[in-house]
């Protein structure tokens, strides 16, 4: 009877370790100090630093692979990490600037944002060296793919629009008009609409996917980036210049709150698992954290210096 007791107690504090190493993580590019900063979501712990290339900026994570994606504008690179090891195993050279980076839903392909050169590439993830690339608006930087694989969406900064390309053919479809310098852009999480944020406008521009027409909502000064809720409700927009987060209600279509945060906020990721919103601040080294049932401000933990991570920087390991 002892020994089954043991061999029970074994087994559950095997499954108890398991689940704090799939963890959930951050991983907050430190453009100031080419470093990522990988936090720990449930307990907010710093639990690794990792040196890349030069000024990275983008992220795109991938669980099934078990990789994180980083591009590194002045390094005209990716870096892509182990997630398991907590170090760089590949370099993909760009030959360009990349910023935004987005994984299709099945991995197998990684789109960089080349914000110099005014192109996409498509990057086979197995194999590297396999790529194809599309001319398209000047100064592509927000960049997402939708649920199904089938489009690619990216935000042309100094074209002011939003492009939309067919995976398989690498082809534009169509360009839609925003407002001033999109930059950080989000799919909702039911698909039928698109959010873009406008940078000199001070606006988000939200369109339907089916229709593609645009509502247009204030917010605050200098916004960057764009997060959605699950239910796809509520918006939460970085402004940079206002150190702030506003709160938008997409049902009512009008801002309810702003929230403060640290200095220069950038990044941002909604946390389904934890019910948290996380803010990358550039000018305090630091993430903010917000509890997203109460919109308020909860936390802040140090990283490296001058934090960005754009794009999905949220690793769900517990979700594989």
């Amino acid at each position: 009877m002892k020994h089954s007791i043991r061999i029970l107690s074994s087994l559950l504090l095997l499954i108890a370790f398991s689940l704090i190493a799939r963890a959930d993580e951050a991983y907050i590019t430190n453009q100031g100090e080419n470093t990522v900063s990988v936090l720990s979501l449930s307990d907010h712990r710093i639990i690794a630093t990792i040196a890349v290339g030069k000024s990275p900026v983008g992220v795109a994570t991938s669980a099934a692979l078990g990789r994180v994606y980083i591009s590194n504008v002045d390094s005209q690179s990716v870096s892509v990490i182990d997630a398991d090891k907590y170090e760089v195993i590949n370099t993909i050279n760009i030959a360009g600037s990349p910023v935004g980076i987005a994984l299709s839903p099945d991995s197998q392909t990684l789109y960089v944002a080349d914000w110099n050169d005014n192109r996409v590439l498509a990057i086979d993830t197995a194999d590297p060296s396999q790529r194809r690339e599309v001319s398209i608006g000047k100064a592509p930087a927000g960049i997402t793919v939708s649920p199904d694989g089938s489009k690619l969406y990216v935000a042309n900064r100094d074209s002011n629009d939003l492009a939309i390309i067919d995976t398989q053919s690498l082809q534009v479809l169509q360009r839609v008009a925003t407002g001033e310098h999109p930059f950080g852009i989000t799919l909702g999480p039911d698909g039928r609409q698109i959010l873009a944020v406008n940078v000199y406008a001070n606006s988000l521009s939200v369109i339907d996917l089916e229709t593609l027409q645009t509502r247009t909502i204030p917010v605050g000064e200098h916004p960057y980036c764009v997060a959605v809720s699950p239910d796809s409700r509520y918006a939460y927009v970085t402004n940079t210049q206002a150190d702030t987060v506003s709160v938008i209600d997409l049902e009512q279509n009008k801002e309810t709150t702003r929230i403060s945060v640290g200095g220069f906020p950038e990044g941002i990721n909604y946390d389904a698992a934890t019910n948290k919103i996380y803010v990358a601040n550039w000018f305090d080294n630091s993430v903010s954290v917000i509890d997203a049932s109460s919109h308020k401000h909860i936390q802040d933990i140090s990283t490296g210096k001058q934090s960005r991570a754009f794009g999905q920087f949220i690793l769900n390991k517990t979700s594989h």
